[in-house]
């Protein structure tokens, strides 16, 4: 079959340049439609529920909303996660299905089994969260202004009516979010001493609202032949309209609402606030992209309309972009084309240097764009974005190793036979290493198919890069044995030179005595190398282990939390205060700061109002003085932190902590989770594991959920009175309400809605002694304190609580830093098991970066025997002798080591970027050990002696395996240097390939042939 294929080629050479040609078209077409994105998105099928409530506290909320959602959305098809969110006026649940479910079905689902809920009256329906992932979030921007005359109400309008439509016109976006401000409201505050003075009762006040807020049609009257319709209006449009309603009558003459009420435009309960630079309180607005969108082109589009919109808003209002995540893309794709273009410098220099002149290394680097270009229209076909890991981790040199072998030998044969013709000799060069040219790519090739099986967030972090991968090697592999025959055909001088390389007849005379060494003392030399592998083995037993070096994004996201109760003035108050300190202390590394608290209008990010994430921009690393890395930066700021008093910090970058909430519901590197009933034996036992977890060498920011502590003023009826008095528990109820608004419909300006809501004046809201006093009227006529008729308790309340699988949970919550992840988890479980004793009933369990790492482990520990056994495989059919195989298969260990020893040097620990390293490096070790092991074989078959077929195949083949080595090598080399944004991630896996690509050639060079003829047998001949 190989040998057709070549044969076909080289009949066909025209025909195959423009196949080629035509596939380069295609390449560049498909490069140009491809998306692009910093990383691959690897939040699961996700679909997030809102409930608001405003009127109930967290206990109620668990009791009258989450459950029932919960009993609803249990048991769908495809469901591998519930988890739910109680907090006061919100609750949300979180329902997360395997991978092969389709987001539309899985919200389909959802949106059926809503339908089911009967909810509290009042409480508004529950709505789907937006239809975007935990890399959706690509825009932030401020809506501010200098003009002290505008307050926030009128900046919230102008965005929610003006700026948020236009954005939402935008192709690809999927929820533009409104954080901050106040939500302008048309308030009727009811005077108490007026009600008594008019015997009007808030009833009263309520229904006429309600009854004189409507319009209507009335259908159609025809009249001499022609349609009249009938439109009916009563709609209220502003304050005086409301002012003016009737309320009553008392002796003839009317009360309207104005003589019992201020009716004014107020703004309502607060849930959230935004404050940016220092500078005060501010409007967000966040930009959400549609799942498998292009982050590039949304917020480039997003970026343009705003600058469009700026131009219709008043002078006064400037709209600031904060956050891009454009700004990250580029950062990251430059990243990505130097450690490309550097690399394909570093391969091509290498095979120049190598094979000598100018044409043959010209061939061979033809293959990395060719191969590119394959890739890119396979990866279009995919769905896979161009990104720092599907991009990032291509190495050329592995891409051009088929190439290398193929054209190598056609060089080599061309030079020696100068006088034939030179496609035949090509044609009979390219048949000698159509073998090892095609099984060494399917080699490489099928060591990356164990990355495929990886699931969860590793799946989607690294199986880009092997599809990836894979289509360029596909592509090498086909260009080896068609157009790279076809262009040595025509373009390797017909002329050769006779006279090797200088550098190969350097490294020829410098590698001669170690072999005959290598030779004569084989014994010592197979002993030293099994002993230099356990020397590697032990090294590697002492490694740490975590999931994956921590993405730079050039942000960083700092979360504090203050004491449950805050209100929204006071912590907006202290952001200021952390954003101009912050500014001040280090104006030559922060570009920008803005934080937020609470929640959004939409509660994609449900936070308490103690809760506050502070955003800190980052100026190009150059430009620091106070730190040279991000790690050190994050340091400094919390001793800058550090002087805030009743304050807790947590450090982590924007994307990384939105997707670790959005996949376990945490923010942490690691998280132990308590699950129970009892809400107080979980505080006892997530307490006390917080502070064993805080004596764990490693730990930092442990802390537990913000859940308790929350001032509650409880207002309970007492029956026994109000019965006997004639006031129903409704009305009491109905009292208690005003304290913070009731909504009893809508105020029309135009096109614009807002609330018409019956609140207590603040003197009534602000005491808990005035709202006792608040009088009520009776059946009998009389009107009594409501202190009288229910009991006023202050406690402790609930601020939030969390529920996975329908039972109640608390976790505490740790980063980790100057060790591995891995390591801190084993110590921390030991010793929470030794310390803290789990009542019947409650169970642990450990979440965090870690369970990916350690899913990940146990996935490759059962796929990657099953490839290598693949590989064996293939290598028997190659050569035809299982002991052939398993001295090829040496190559494995020989080069493991000098990628344990190349992270050992620059203190990594081990990680899945760096699993990936040696699977890659596995591919390379055993084609090395292929190439020999071939031209020995050929030697033997021509009858020439053990000793000098081997010593014949090591100096002939000494050129090809360098160089496979070396290009794979030099491909990588740009990644394991490069320190820009997201290198961190290819550094692991660039290490190992380049350590154990070094260590596996010199010792395969040496090792290998005195294995061979120790280990010699007539069944190797053959």
């Amino acid at each position: 079959m190989l040998e057709r294929i070549i044969v076909f080629s080289l009949q066909n050479r025209l025909l195959i340049c423009v196949l080629a040609g035509l596939c380069t078209l295609l390449g560049i077409q498909a490069l140009q439609q491809l998306p692009v994105d910093a990383f691959p998105d690897t939040t699961p099928v996700q679909v997030q529920v809102n409930v608001q409530a405003p009127a109930l506290n967290a206990e109620e909320i668990e009791q009258q909303i989450t459950l029932p959602l919960e009993r609803a959305l249990g048991g769908l098809p495809g469901l591998v996660q519930l988890r739910s969110l109680s907090r006061f006026g919100l609750a949300q649940v979180v329902a997360t299905f395997d991978e092969d479910t389709p987001m539309p079905l899985a919200r389909q689902w959802v949106a059926e089994r809503l339908a089911t809920v009967e909810l509290p009256e009042g409480v508004e329906r529950p709505r789907l969260g937006p239809i975007s992932s935990g890399l959706g979030e690509v825009f932030h921007y401020v809506v501010r202004t200098d003009n002290p005359a505008r307050n926030l109400a009128e900046l919230r309008e102008w965005h929610d009516w003006v700026i948020r439509p236009a954005l939402l016109q935008v192709p690809g976006v999927a929820e533009v979010n409104t954080w901050g401000g106040l939500e302008k409201q048309y308030h009727v505050v009811p005077d108490p001493q007026l009600l008594l003075k008019y015997s009007v009762t808030v009833e009263d006040l309520i229904q006429t609202l309600q009854a004189n807020n409507r319009n209507v049609g009335g259908g159609v009257i025809t009249q001499a032949g022609e349609s009249l319709l009938v439109h009916g209006l009563g709609r209220l449009t502003h304050v005086t309209q409301i002012a003016n309603l009737v309320v009553t009558t008392r002796e003839g003459v009317p009360v309207r609402v104005g003589d019992v009420a201020e009716v004014h435009i107020g703004h309502g309960l607060r849930i959230g606030a935004v404050t940016a630079e220092g500078r005060g309180e501010a409007v967000l607005g966040l930009g959400f992209m549609l799942l498998g969108e292009n982050s590039a082109r949304v917020t480039r589009a997003l970026r343009a309309k705003l600058a469009e919109v700026q131009s219709t808003l008043p002078a006064d209002i400037q709209v600031e972009v904060f956050y891009d995540r454009t700004e990250l893309v580029d950062q990251v794709i430059r990243t990505v084309r130097h450690n490309l273009l550097a690399g394909a410098l570093l391969v091509v220099s290498v095979l120049f240097a190598f094979l000598g002149h100018l044409r043959a290394g010209l061939i061979v680097a033809l293959a990395i764009p060719l191969s590119m270009l394959f890739a890119g229209q396979m990866m279009l076909q995919a769905g896979i974005a161009a990104s720092l890991l599907s991009l990032g981790a291509i190495d050329f040199g592995l891409i051009v190793d088929s190439s290398v072998i193929m054209v190598e030998n056609c060089a080599r044969h061309a030079a020696l036979r100068p006088n034939r013709p030179l496609l035949e000799v090509v044609r009979e060069a390219a048949l000698e290493v159509r073998r090892p040219t095609m099984f060494g790519e399917l080699i490489i090739l099928i060591v990356f198919l164990p990355v495929l099986t990886l699931e969860g967030v590793e799946g989607k972090l690294f199986r880009p890069m092997a599809l990836t991968m894979i289509f360029a090697l596909f592509g090498a592999m086909v260009l080896s044995l068609t157009l790279m025959p076809v262009l040595a055909s025509w373009l390797l001088p017909r002329a050769a030179r006779q006279e090797e390389p200088w550098l190969t007849r350097w490294l020829g005379r410098a590698y001669a005595p170690i072999l005959e060494a290598a030779l004569r003392y084989r014994t010592a030399t197979l002993l030293g190398a099994l002993a230099i592998v356990g020397a590697g083995a032990l090294l590697a037993a002492q490694r740490g282990a975590e999931f994956l070096p921590r993405l730079g994004e050039g942000a960083l996201a700092i979360n504090i939390v203050r004491l449950t109760g805050v209100s929204v003035e006071e912590a907006a108050a202290g952001n200021t205060w952390i954003e101009r300190e912050l500014l001040r202390e280090f104006p030559d590394e922060i570009a920008r700061v803005w934080s937020r608290l609470g929640s959004a209008e939409v509660a994609t990010d449900p936070m308490g109002i103690e809760v506050t994430d502070v955003f800190v921009a980052l100026k190009p690393r150059h430009a620091w003085k106070r730190a040279r890395t991000q790690a050190e930066l994050a340091e400094a700021m919390r001793q800058v932190l550090a002087r805030v008093p009743g304050i807790r910090v947590a450090f982590s970058q924007p994307i990384e902590m939105r997707v670790n909430e959005m996949i376990a519901g945490l923010r942490g590197d690691v998280a132990v989770k308590v699950f129970g009933e009892d809400l107080a034996t979980l505080r006892s036992l997530a307490e006390r594991i917080g502070q064993v977890l805080a004596d764990v060498p490693g730990a930092r920011d442990v802390a537990l959920e913000p859940w308790t502590g929350q001032p509650v003023l409880q207002v309970v009826a007492r029956s026994d009175s109000a019965d006997r008095l004639g006031v129903a528990a409704d009305e009491i109820l109905t009292a208690v309400e005003l304290v913070g608004g009731l909504a009893v419909g809508d105020v029309q300006e135009g096109l614009r809605r807002f609330p018409l809501v019956v609140r207590w004046p603040d003197s009534i809201r602000r005491d808990p002694d005035t709202l006792s006093g608040l009088l009520l009227p009776l059946s009998s006529g009389a009107w009594l304190p409501l202190g009288q008729l229910a009991l006023f308790n202050q406690t402790e309340g609930l601020a939030v609580i969390q529920r996975e699988w329908g039972q109640r949970r608390v976790a505490v919550q740790a980063n980790v830093q100057g060790r591995d992840v891995a390591g801190f988890v084993a110590e921390a479980q030991r010793r929470v098991a030794e310390q803290v004793r789990l009542p019947a009933g409650y169970r642990l369990e450990w979440g965090g970066q870690f369970e990916h790492y350690q899913r990940a482990v146990r996935r490759l520990q059962f796929i990657v025997p099953v490839a290598l056994g693949l590989v064996f495989f293939l290598l028997y059919l190659s050569l035809r002798s299982w002991r052939d195989v398993a001295m090829v298969a040496t190559g494995i260990p020989l080069g493991a080591v000098g990628g344990v020893v190349a992270l050992w040097l620059r203190d990594m620990p081990f990680t899945v970027s760096a699993a990936i390293g040696f699977i890659a490096l596995s591919g390379v070790a055993i084609l090395n050990g292929l190439v020999l092991v071939t031209f020995m074989r050929q030697r033997l078959a021509i009858g020439i002696p053990w000793e000098t077929a081997v010593r014949e195949a090591c100096r002939v083949r000494l050129r090809p395996v360098l160089m496979t080595a070396l290009v794979a090598a030099a491909g990588f080399l740009p990644m394991a240097l490069n320190t820009g944004v997201g290198a961190e991630v290819q550094r692991p896996l660039a290490t190992v390939v380049i350590g154990g690509v070094l260590t596996n050639t010199l010792l395969t060079l040496v090792v290998l042939p005195a294995l061979y003829v120790t280990w010699r047998s007539p069944e190797a001949a053959r």
